[in-house]
Parts: C-alpha cells; sequence; structure tokens
C-alpha cells in the first residue's frame, strides 16, 4: 500500500483579498510561513520515499521546511499547478463580476468545460493532474509514503482522479490552506480517502 500525503500550500495575500491566483507565482505571506512550519512539524515522524510540488513558489515555500532535516529532493512538477484563470489572474471576484457579467455567471455553473479567457477549464485541470496521478502511481509501487505540495484546484482534481471520480466532484474537496489530506492506493488497485483537510495541526478551527 502506497499513502499519498496531499497539503495544500501556506496562505499568500491574494487568498486574503480573494484574487484569483491560478498561476502566477505569488509567494506565501507571513502566517503562510507559519502555516508551512507548522505542516512540518505534523509530518516531522513519517518517512517519506519522495517529495512532489508544484513548481510554484508558494508551493515551493511550503514543501521546503518539511524536507529541512531529510535527505530528500523536491521533485517539482508542472502538472501540479493551480488551474490557470488566464486574465482574470490577479482580479477579485467582485472585478471579475463587474467585467466579465455573463462569463462569471457560467463559472458558478458546474460546467467543466467553461474556461476563463485564455485559462483553463475544470476538464483540462482534471487532465492534467491525471496523468501526474498515473506518473506518481507508476514510479511508487511498493509500501511507502509520498508527500505531495501543491494548491487547492490541482488537489481536489488530483484526489478525484484517484478516487475515480468524474471530473465535476472535484470541487466537493474543501481544502484549507496548511491543510492535510491523507490517500492510501492498494496494491491489488483502488484508493481510499483517509483524511481530508486536517488542519488540527494549525491550531485553527474550520467551524
Amino acid at each position: 500500500m502506497v499513502k499519498w500525503f496531499m497539503v495544500r500550500h501556506g496562505e499568500t495575500d491574494w487568498n486574503i483579498e480573494g484574487r484569483a491566483q491560478g498561476q502566477t507565482d505569488t509567494p506565501l505571506n507571513e502566517k503562510g510561513r507559519t502555516q508551512a512550519q507548522h505542516v512540518a512539524s505534523r509530518l516531522a515522524g513519517i518517512d517519506f520515499a519522495a517529495v512532489y510540488s508544484s513548481d510554484l513558489t508558494r508551493v515551493m515555500e511550503t514543501a521546503r521546511p518539511i524536507v529541512s532535516n531529510r535527505d530528500l529532493e523536491i521533485k517539482t512538477m508542472p502538472q501540479l499547478r493551480e488551474k490557470s484563470y488566464g486574465k482574470w489572474e490577479g482580479m477579485s471576484f467582485q472585478e471579475v463580476e463587474e467585467q466579465y457579467p455573463e462569463l462569471f455567471k457560467r463559472l458558478f455553473q458546474e460546467d467543466i468545460n467553461f474556461a476563463p479567457p485564455e485559462g483553463e477549464s475544470d476538464s483540462d485541470v482534471y487532465s492534467r493532474t491525471g496523468l501526474a496521478a498515473e506518473t506518481l502511481k507508476s514510479a511508487h509501487e511498493d509500501d511507502c509514503n509520498v508527500l505531495i505540495v501543491a494548491h487547492g484546484g490541482s488537489l481536489r482534481a488530483l484526489m478525484a482522479n484517484i478516487l475515480d471520480m468524474p471530473a465535476d466532484y472535484m470541487w466537493r474537496f474543501k481544502l484549507a490552506n496548511g491543510g492535510l489530506s491523507m490517500v492510501s492506493l492498494y496494491n491489488c488497485g483502488g484508493a481510499t480517502l483517509d483524511l481530508l483537510n486536517d488542519t488540527n495541526h494549525l491550531g485553527e478551527s474550520l467551524v
């Protein structure tokens, strides 16, 4: 059995401001860096065979404290990047609604093929994270623990893929900044969701 430990990156200023980050390379803010340290403490006793990360700064800054005292290389995977919001990146949802009112309505209609101007659809993200899932499964078939640090959107899509759920299920998972989720992949095939969005290590309540 292979266990995937999946961590969403820590907080950024754009998270607080409600801006579409997408693939814009934003850094963690002070709280986000603290969250990364808390995640590292939470996972200190876990023996990881490998660590995979999106190649964007906010994710790398979350992954580095976890491997700081380990002989492990962070393997970057562009397939784990956040969904691209194209021309909407850097805009608040209020700004999007004001400037693109008709397209904004479609954003919340659960159409997996809808994409912002010059951006990606949920179907696009589901497809590329599906390729990432196949790469990870092929690389780690023996019993081990694998750490995956990425974004809210890409981790949701990755979970849906590995749990054999359709693309329109990806937004049914709630993932907080610095939250930890776990999936077990069995040698006989199939997977189970063992932990979803645990934030106890952050000292924060989700309710």
